[in-house]
Protein backbone atom coordinates (compact mmCIF):
# COMPACT_ATOMS: atom_id res chain seq x y z
CA UNK A 1 0.00 0.00 0.00
CA UNK A 2 2.67 2.52 0.84
CA UNK A 3 4.83 1.48 -1.78
CA UNK A 4 2.04 2.43 -4.43
CA UNK A 5 0.85 5.58 -2.40
CA UNK A 6 4.41 6.38 -3.31
CA UNK A 7 4.42 5.64 -6.89
CA UNK A 8 1.46 7.42 -7.63
CA UNK A 9 2.62 10.35 -5.62
CA UNK A 10 5.63 10.86 -8.09
CA UNK A 11 3.68 10.20 -10.90
CA UNK A 12 1.78 12.95 -9.81
CA UNK A 13 4.39 14.85 -9.89
CA UNK A 14 6.26 13.96 -13.16
CA UNK A 15 2.72 14.22 -15.26
CA UNK A 16 0.96 16.66 -13.28
CA UNK A 17 3.98 19.16 -12.42
CA UNK A 18 6.34 18.61 -14.74
CA UNK A 19 9.46 17.75 -12.55
CA UNK A 20 12.04 15.32 -13.38
CA UNK A 21 12.15 12.00 -11.40
CA UNK A 22 15.09 12.97 -9.11
CA UNK A 23 13.08 16.25 -7.86
CA UNK A 24 10.24 14.36 -7.48
CA UNK A 25 11.68 11.50 -5.58
CA UNK A 26 13.19 14.26 -3.07
CA UNK A 27 10.21 16.23 -2.82
CA UNK A 28 8.79 13.00 -1.66
CA UNK A 29 11.41 12.45 0.76
CA UNK A 30 10.73 15.77 2.11
CA UNK A 31 7.15 15.06 2.70
CA UNK A 32 8.12 11.86 4.71
CA UNK A 33 9.73 14.30 7.09
CA UNK A 34 6.81 16.19 8.11
CA UNK A 35 3.86 13.77 7.44
CA UNK A 36 2.38 10.67 7.56
CA UNK A 37 0.73 8.74 5.28
CA UNK A 38 -2.66 9.70 6.94
CA UNK A 39 -1.58 13.45 6.88
CA UNK A 40 -0.94 14.07 10.34
CA UNK A 41 2.34 15.85 11.53
CA UNK A 42 5.36 13.15 11.80
CA UNK A 43 6.19 10.90 14.38
CA UNK A 44 9.09 12.23 16.45
CA UNK A 45 7.58 15.41 16.75
CA UNK A 46 6.57 17.66 19.85
CA UNK A 47 5.60 21.04 20.96
CA UNK A 48 6.65 23.44 23.17
CA UNK A 49 6.37 27.12 24.31
CA UNK A 50 9.88 29.37 23.47
CA UNK A 51 10.89 32.97 23.80
CA UNK A 52 9.66 34.91 20.43
CA UNK A 53 13.02 35.12 18.76
CA UNK A 54 12.31 39.39 18.28
CA UNK A 55 11.72 39.50 22.54
CA UNK A 56 13.87 42.54 24.50
CA UNK A 57 16.70 40.80 25.46
CA UNK A 58 16.64 42.92 28.48
CA UNK A 59 13.51 41.57 29.50
CA UNK A 60 13.46 38.68 32.70
CA UNK A 61 12.30 35.46 30.67
CA UNK A 62 9.24 35.68 33.10
CA UNK A 63 8.12 38.95 30.90
CA UNK A 64 9.30 37.52 27.24
CA UNK A 65 6.76 36.52 25.04
CA UNK A 66 6.34 33.41 23.79
CA UNK A 67 5.55 31.49 20.38
CA UNK A 68 4.49 27.73 20.43
CA UNK A 69 6.44 25.29 18.20
CA UNK A 70 7.21 22.06 16.93
CA UNK A 71 10.56 20.37 16.94
CA UNK A 72 11.65 16.97 15.57
CA UNK A 73 13.07 15.20 18.51
CA UNK A 74 13.19 11.60 16.93
CA UNK A 75 14.20 12.55 13.43
CA UNK A 76 14.21 8.56 12.47
CA UNK A 77 16.96 6.54 10.60
CA UNK A 78 19.34 9.66 10.67
CA UNK A 79 19.19 9.69 14.30
CA UNK A 80 20.15 5.48 14.55
CA UNK A 81 22.64 6.31 12.15
CA UNK A 82 24.29 9.23 14.00
CA UNK A 83 24.08 7.15 17.26
CA UNK A 84 26.01 4.23 15.68
CA UNK A 85 28.86 6.22 14.45
CA UNK A 86 28.83 8.37 17.28
CA UNK A 87 27.28 7.21 20.06
CA UNK A 88 25.13 9.54 22.65
CA UNK A 89 26.83 12.70 22.38
CA UNK A 90 27.03 12.58 18.43
CA UNK A 91 22.86 11.91 18.58
CA UNK A 92 22.72 14.88 20.89
CA UNK A 93 24.43 17.26 19.53
CA UNK A 94 22.73 16.55 16.08
CA UNK A 95 19.28 16.75 17.76
CA UNK A 96 20.72 20.28 19.15
CA UNK A 97 21.35 21.60 15.68
CA UNK A 98 18.06 20.79 14.34
CA UNK A 99 16.30 21.43 16.70
CA UNK A 100 18.01 25.20 17.65
CA UNK A 101 17.21 26.03 14.09
CA UNK A 102 13.26 24.63 13.43
CA UNK A 103 12.92 26.80 16.33
CA UNK A 104 14.30 29.79 14.60
CA UNK A 105 12.62 29.11 11.40
CA UNK A 106 9.20 29.41 13.68
CA UNK A 107 9.88 32.37 15.02
CA UNK A 108 11.53 31.44 18.62
CA UNK A 109 14.49 30.91 20.08
CA UNK A 110 15.63 28.43 22.76
CA UNK A 111 17.20 28.56 25.63
CA UNK A 112 20.09 25.92 26.96
CA UNK A 113 17.40 25.08 29.22
CA UNK A 114 14.69 24.38 26.67
CA UNK A 115 17.24 22.48 25.07
CA UNK A 116 17.69 20.26 28.10
CA UNK A 117 14.55 19.54 29.07
CA UNK A 118 14.14 17.96 25.57
CA UNK A 119 17.03 15.67 25.37
CA UNK A 120 16.86 14.70 29.63
CA UNK A 121 20.63 16.16 30.12
CA UNK A 122 21.99 19.24 32.49
CA UNK A 123 22.52 22.64 31.16
CA UNK A 124 26.14 21.97 31.71
CA UNK A 125 26.00 19.54 29.16
CA UNK A 126 24.15 21.53 26.45
CA UNK A 127 26.41 24.42 27.39
CA UNK A 128 29.43 21.71 26.53
CA UNK A 129 28.06 20.36 23.22
CA UNK A 130 27.62 24.02 21.89
CA UNK A 131 30.84 24.35 22.39
CA UNK A 132 32.13 21.95 20.67
CA UNK A 133 30.01 22.85 17.95
CA UNK A 134 31.44 26.39 18.11
CA UNK A 135 35.10 25.23 17.96
CA UNK A 136 33.69 22.83 14.59
CA UNK A 137 32.75 26.69 12.64
CA UNK A 138 29.17 26.01 13.40
CA UNK A 139 27.17 28.48 15.94
CA UNK A 140 24.11 26.78 17.69
CA UNK A 141 21.60 29.70 18.23
CA UNK A 142 20.23 29.89 21.44
CA UNK A 143 18.69 32.93 22.61
CA UNK A 144 22.22 34.19 24.66
CA UNK A 145 23.87 34.03 21.18
CA UNK A 146 21.51 35.20 19.27
CA UNK A 147 21.57 38.52 21.52
CA UNK A 148 25.70 39.10 21.60
CA UNK A 149 25.57 37.77 17.25
CA UNK A 150 21.95 38.10 15.84
CA UNK A 151 21.21 35.81 12.89
CA UNK A 152 23.07 33.17 11.90
CA UNK A 153 24.03 30.55 9.18
CA UNK A 154 22.31 27.22 9.65
CA UNK A 155 24.34 24.08 9.81
CA UNK A 156 23.14 23.17 6.92
CA UNK A 157 24.89 25.98 5.01
CA UNK A 158 27.82 25.43 6.85
CA UNK A 159 28.20 21.71 6.08
CA UNK A 160 27.81 22.81 2.35
CA UNK A 161 30.76 25.28 2.38
CA UNK A 162 32.68 22.55 4.01
CA UNK A 163 32.36 20.16 1.13
CA UNK A 164 32.58 23.33 -1.41
CA UNK A 165 36.07 23.95 0.10
CA UNK A 166 37.35 20.58 0.16
CA UNK A 167 36.72 19.20 3.19
CA UNK A 168 35.43 14.85 2.26
CA UNK A 169 32.11 13.45 3.67
CA UNK A 170 33.71 11.33 6.19
CA UNK A 171 35.61 14.22 7.82
CA UNK A 172 32.07 16.70 7.72
CA UNK A 173 30.56 13.69 9.15
CA UNK A 174 33.17 13.70 11.99
CA UNK A 175 33.40 16.74 13.22
CA UNK A 176 29.40 17.60 13.39
CA UNK A 177 28.55 14.13 14.21
CA UNK A 178 25.99 14.06 11.25
CA UNK A 179 24.99 11.02 9.93
CA UNK A 180 26.34 10.61 6.01
CA UNK A 181 22.61 10.66 4.28
CA UNK A 182 21.89 14.14 6.45
CA UNK A 183 25.06 15.38 5.03
CA UNK A 184 24.75 14.13 1.46
CA UNK A 185 20.83 15.36 1.27
CA UNK A 186 22.09 19.17 2.41
CA UNK A 187 24.78 19.07 -0.10
CA UNK A 188 22.12 17.57 -3.12
CA UNK A 189 19.80 20.13 -1.93
CA UNK A 190 22.15 23.02 -2.51
CA UNK A 191 23.08 21.66 -5.78
CA UNK A 192 19.36 21.57 -6.88
CA UNK A 193 19.36 24.87 -6.11
CA UNK A 194 22.19 26.36 -8.08
CA UNK A 195 21.04 24.38 -11.42
CA UNK A 196 17.38 25.51 -10.80
CA UNK A 197 19.11 29.18 -10.67
CA UNK A 198 21.12 28.85 -13.21
CA UNK A 199 18.10 27.56 -15.63
CA UNK A 200 16.32 31.11 -14.74
CA UNK A 201 14.55 30.49 -11.16
CA UNK A 202 15.77 33.17 -9.59
CA UNK A 203 13.65 34.37 -6.28
CA UNK A 204 14.84 32.39 -3.28
CA UNK A 205 11.17 31.55 -2.20
CA UNK A 206 10.11 29.73 -5.79
CA UNK A 207 13.34 28.15 -5.80
CA UNK A 208 12.62 27.18 -1.62
CA UNK A 209 9.23 25.79 -2.77
CA UNK A 210 10.79 23.56 -5.70
CA UNK A 211 13.06 21.44 -3.46
CA UNK A 212 11.04 21.63 0.22
CA UNK A 213 13.40 24.19 2.08
CA UNK A 214 12.74 27.25 3.86
CA UNK A 215 13.04 30.33 1.95
CA UNK A 216 15.86 31.15 4.99
CA UNK A 217 17.61 28.24 4.03
CA UNK A 218 17.04 28.94 0.04
CA UNK A 219 18.75 32.63 0.79
CA UNK A 220 22.15 31.42 2.32
CA UNK A 221 22.76 28.39 -0.22
CA UNK A 222 22.26 31.47 -2.73
CA UNK A 223 25.12 33.45 -0.72
CA UNK A 224 27.36 30.70 -0.64
CA UNK A 225 26.96 30.08 -4.48
CA UNK A 226 27.92 33.59 -5.15
CA UNK A 227 30.41 33.77 -2.79
CA UNK A 228 32.14 29.94 -3.69
CA UNK A 229 31.03 29.34 -6.87
CA UNK A 230 33.00 30.78 -9.33
CA UNK A 231 35.94 29.04 -7.43
CA UNK A 232 37.49 26.25 -9.85
CA UNK A 233 37.40 23.67 -6.86
CA UNK A 234 33.97 24.56 -6.02
CA UNK A 235 32.50 24.10 -9.52
CA UNK A 236 34.32 20.96 -9.99
CA UNK A 237 32.18 19.94 -6.66
CA UNK A 238 28.93 20.89 -8.05
CA UNK A 239 29.31 19.39 -11.17
CA UNK A 240 30.25 15.78 -9.59
CA UNK A 241 27.05 16.28 -7.79
CA UNK A 242 25.20 17.09 -10.58
CA UNK A 243 26.29 14.49 -12.46
CA UNK A 244 25.56 11.78 -9.70
CA UNK A 245 22.02 13.09 -9.40
CA UNK A 246 21.34 12.91 -12.92
CA UNK A 247 22.58 9.49 -13.21
CA UNK A 248 20.42 7.84 -10.65
CA UNK A 249 17.32 5.88 -12.41
CA UNK A 250 13.98 7.39 -12.31
CA UNK A 251 11.61 5.92 -9.75
CA UNK A 252 9.15 3.18 -11.66
CA UNK A 253 5.26 4.30 -12.40
CA UNK A 254 2.78 3.07 -10.17
CA UNK A 255 1.12 -0.12 -11.83
CA UNK A 256 -1.91 0.62 -14.06
CA UNK A 257 -5.53 -0.66 -12.17
CA UNK A 258 -5.12 2.39 -9.32
CA UNK A 259 -4.06 1.56 -5.74
CA UNK A 260 -3.79 -1.40 -4.34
Amino acid sequence: MTKSLDGQFIWELENGFELSPRESELLLETVRQYYRQDGNLSRGRVSLWVIKLDSSVGKPLSDCEKVEVWVTVDGGMEDIEAYRQFGHAGLRRQRILRITEEIVEQGGIATQEDLARLLCTSVRTIRRDIAYLRDQGVRVITRGVHADIGRSVSHKAAIVEMFLTGIVYTEICRRLHHSDKAVKRYVNTFVRIVSLYNRGIRESLELAQYVGITGKLADEYLDLYFKLGKKPRCQERIKEIQKQLASRPPCPAPKKGGLE
